[in-house]
């Protein structure tokens, strides 16, 4: 008996699809999906940032929603500047590049 290794994060029998979509429209895609991201991590760095100041003030009866807040934006906060980081990284590589 032969044993066929197959990946289970493909399908054999379903036929690559062609995009059907040109660049602009996926560049428009690309850059709504980033503007989102941007916009869920400034929600979370303001969640974080009241929440503290309500802690400060006394309205909060439970100090680990703050905490948990706060772990919260600075992960999404490393996670984004690390991604930039990539980005630019991977920009100045294509500008070495020789066409």
């Amino acid at each position: 008996m032969r044993v066929v290794e197959r990946n289970p994060w493909v399908d054999i029998n379903k036929k690559p699809e062609k995009p059907s979509t040109n660049a602009k429209e996926q560049w428009g895609m690309f850059l709504d999906k980033f503007q989102t991201a941007i916009d869920e991590v400034d929600a979370l760095g303001k969640t974080s940032e009241k929440l503290t100041q309500d802690a400060v003030l006394g309205r909060v009866d439970n100090l680990h929603d703050v905490m948990i807040a706060a772990e919260k934006a600075k992960t999404a906060m490393n996670l984004t500047l690390e991604v930039r980081g990539k980005v630019i990284e991977a920009y100045k590589e294509i500008m070495r590049m020789n066409f």
